[in-house]
């Protein structure tokens, strides 16, 4: 059985070639690509780093958050998170929103372009509310890489578990 075939997420792990990063402090993990390494950083709860590039490093982070009670629902929440992106991300472009369901929960994919500096770069998200938490997962990659990166960002995605609390809690 290969992990697109499996039924449950502990069976796509138990078969997925990558190693499994977990976030004991929220609950969540992700797979990670080979030679893709770990990174600390503050408030954010996984950071992953594609090894040496000639141009932008690709990265993926997962946070997690309880939205406020008026952010509860996804289509609020994604409004919201839009807003904020538009406001923190130089000529940011959205370029799809679409509808995405990880083992029976709803969520959204975006993905998006933006300037950092002197790299144009694409941001594809995932995000989705369950039990009160968001767990929003970022791939960014230099435009020009993202055509090469974006079965990677997938494959991430489809095997990762969602947060179930928050580290405070």
């Amino acid at each position: 059985m290969g992990a697109d075939s499996a039924q449950t997420l502990e069976e796509w792990q138990a078969v997925c070639p990558w190693t499994i990063h977990r976030d004991p402090g929220t609950g969540a993990s992700l797979p990670v690509p080979p030679g893709w390494e770990g990174l600390v950083a503050p408030e954010i709860r996984i950071v992953l780093r594609c090894p040496g590039s000639l141009t932008f490093r690709p990265n993926v982070t997962l946070t997690v958050e309880r939205p406020p009670g008026e952010l509860s629902e996804l289509p609020t929440y994604t409004d919201a998170l839009l807003h904020d992106m538009t406001l923190g991300l130089t000529d940011l472009t959205v370029i799809a929103i679409d509808h995405y369901e990880l083992w029976g929960v709803e969520g959204r994919r975006a993905l998006s372009a933006y300037r950092s500096g002197i790299y144009t770069l694409a941001l594809e998200q995932y995000w989705f509310l369950k039990d009160g938490l968001a767990t929003v997962v970022a791939g960014t990659c230099a435009v020009e890489q993202h055509d090469e990166l974006a079965e990677t960002f997938a494959y991430i995605v489809a095997g990762m578990d969602l947060a179930s609390r928050l580290p405070d809690e």
